[in-house]
């Protein structure tokens, strides 16, 4: 994604910051990073949607352990809920890791919808 993204940057603008005296680290700055935020938002989005549904390669390989060590909140709330039967703190852990996938997504689509004008 972000390569696609890099090789979609317009080298005139960069050759026009080039001639009027931007140095690397300013286009970099001022250029790149403005350039990308779009495509940074839609990696987060897809990372957090993938962390969530990680469950069966811990499950499988480490159970969550040593400790928690290699737990996710998918994992944590099935741990409460099927092997300490806490209903009550898996149900409320889950609504938290829709909560918190909702508040990303809102301001990572604001963010994509702030650079599409």
């Amino acid at each position: 994604i972000f390569i696609t993204s890099l090789q979609s940057l317009d080298r005139e603008q960069m050759e026009a910051a080039r001639m009027d005296g931007a140095s690397s680290l300013q286009r970099f700055f001022y250029l790149t990073i403005p350039h990308l935020g779009r495509p940074m938002a839609v990696v987060i989005m897809i990372e957090m949607i993938f962390l969530l549904s990680v469950f069966a390669e811990i499950a499988i390989t480490t159970n969550g352990g040593p400790g928690n060590e290699s737990t996710n909140m998918t994992y944590l709330i099935f741990k409460q809920s099927l092997m300490n039967f806490d209903v009550g703190v898996a149900s409320a852990g889950a609504l938290f890791a829709v909560v918190l996938a909702n508040i990303v997504a809102f301001f990572l689509i604001r963010i994509i919808g702030k650079n599409l004008d």
